[in-house]
């Protein structure tokens, strides 16, 4: 069905390939999981097939063929859900999305209303068609793209990191699909770092580095294989630091969205000066917004927020003292290049112009992304453009650390470095982190305190 030749593509302007000599080939209802680092050009892969690269320099060839199809047509029935579902999400609720492809095939309205009722029912999504897409969480937004492809009955589905805002439900739901589709005759192409969940699904493993295909396996590459096991629950409490007045104090916390309802209900929290904090929970339980709120983002409907015995309000200026990185980090990059988009708070601060040169060079040195410092960060990767971000927030060594969904787009060994990164930074600026994610972090032993969220609330221990 699938057949890529001797496939070599450049980006405009580059003059290194992004894939170089690739060759791979996939039949009907056949699963092929393709791995490696972050950057190595997994999704370059991925868009090639689907016709999706810039007019760069390509080489090679891709032919899709079916009994029933010509290649160009049959083009048109490739899915493919993106890494961040934000880009690919255009309407306002969650059925108009699902609806948006088949509504512009012209398939008759009956049926439409059934392709949107059974693919939101694959993704764990039912029952949310009237929920407005700026309300669900990212993992829920993930599903969401899911399901407007499934929608278009595609023959040929890919998926550039699907699980990577999934928590451990999610990722389940997710494999029993894709497993019901393999069964339908599907042939699935999966771009992944987390390997486990996959593993009774995948026929193929594909491993690339540097543009290049290096192995292709039926067993799972020998450096994935047991060493990406997360384990989704640990102690709620570690060793904490209970060392003076609070650098947050959060009392009687209650956060609601139009159309949703109540999201965070009545929290408690302080965290102290120097604590590395992992709040943890499933997609949906209210993680981001709790983020949001102590970094002054949304406005509470009642209780109350003290960062540095200031307290938050709408008019509160914490800039610089509070980094806030988003779970999407195209939302936060908005310059040129890469230094000027580090540079940009450094700017605001108002601090010598060689102050920022130093700082940015050793925010962007810390995150592994001084070889980035010219490029256009909207054509970075998604794992690159995390790292840029992360620099960015880095860059005025704030008090207060809020990240969001850090690792996507990270491969397990680039996650244990960002938190060695943060380890490093914390004994050096004293910096409080808080980390919120779906999945306990790669080494557990990192927070002195877990807190978990559970349908708005904090669980108890």
């Amino acid at each position: 069905m699938l057949n890529v030749s001797s496939l070599t593509y450049s980006y405009p302007g580059e003059t290194k390939p992004a894939l170089s000599d690739v060759s791979l080939h996939a039949g009907p209802g056949e699963c092929l999981c393709i791995t490696g680092r972050s950057g190595c050009g997994k999704t370059t892969l991925l868009l090639a097939i689907k016709g999706l690269l810039p007019e760069g320099v390509m080489t090679g060839d891709i032919q899709i063929k079916t009994t029933n199809f010509e290649a160009e047509l049959f083009r048109n029935e490739i899915g493919f859900v993106f890494q961040n579902a934000d880009s690919q999400i255009l309407c306002s609720t969650v059925a108009e999305e699902v609806a948006f492809g088949p509504e512009n095939l012209c398939i008759p309205p009956d049926e439409i209303n059934t392709r949107i009722n059974s693919s939101l029912r694959n993704v764990g999504l039912a029952g949310f068609g009237s929920r407005n897409v700026e309300r669900l969480s990212s993992g829920q937004k993930h599903r969401l793209a899911i399901a407007s492809v499934l929608s278009m009955n595609p023959k040929i589905l890919l998926l550039d990191e699907p699980t990577s805002q999934l928590d451990a439900e999610g990722k389940s739901e997710l494999v029993q699909t894709l497993k019901d589709l393999k069964g339908q005759g599907y042939t699935l192409l999966i771009v992944e770092h987390q390997l486990e969940p996959f593993k009774d699904l995948v026929d193929r493993y594909v491993l690339m580095a540097n543009g290049r295909l290096i192995e292709t396996s039926n067993a799972m590459p020998a450096a994935f294989a047991g060493s990406q096991r997360i384990d989704p629950e640990y102690p709620a409490e570690r060793n904490r630091l209970h060392a003076g007045t609070p650098m947050v104090s959060i009392n009687g916390l209650c956060l609601s969205y139009p159309g949703v309802g109540e999201i965070l209900k009545d929290i408690d929290l302080a965290i102290f000066k120097g604590e590395r904090v992992h709040i943890f929970g499933r997609n949906g339980s209210g993680k981001s917004s709790l983020l949001a709120a102590i970094a002054g983002a949304v406005k509470p409907d009642a209780g109350t927020i003290q960062v540095a015995n200031t307290k938050i309000t709408g008019k509160t200026n914490m800039f610089g003292r509070v980094g806030y990185m988003l779970q999407n980090p195209q939302r936060q990059l908005f310059e040129n290049t890469v230094f000027e988009e580090v540079a940009f708070s450094l700017k605001r601060l108002r601090l010598p112009t060689p102050e920022i040169k130093r700082c940015v060079n050793e925010a962007l040195e810390i995150c592994e992304a001084d070889l980035l410092i010219d490029k256009l960060p909207l054509t970075l990767s998604f794992g690159e453009q995390h790292r840029v971000a992360l620099a960015s927030v880095l860059a005025p060594k704030p008090d207060v650390l809020l990240l969001d969904e850090p690792f996507s787009g990270l491969d397990f060994n680039q996650r244990r470095r960002l938190l060695m990164i943060l380890s490093n930074l914390m004994e050096k600026c004293a910096t409080t982190i808080v980390i919120a994610s779906h999945d306990s972090l790669p080494d557990q032993s990192w927070p002195d305190c877990v807190i978990k969220i559970e349908n708005g609330a904090v669980a108890s221990s």
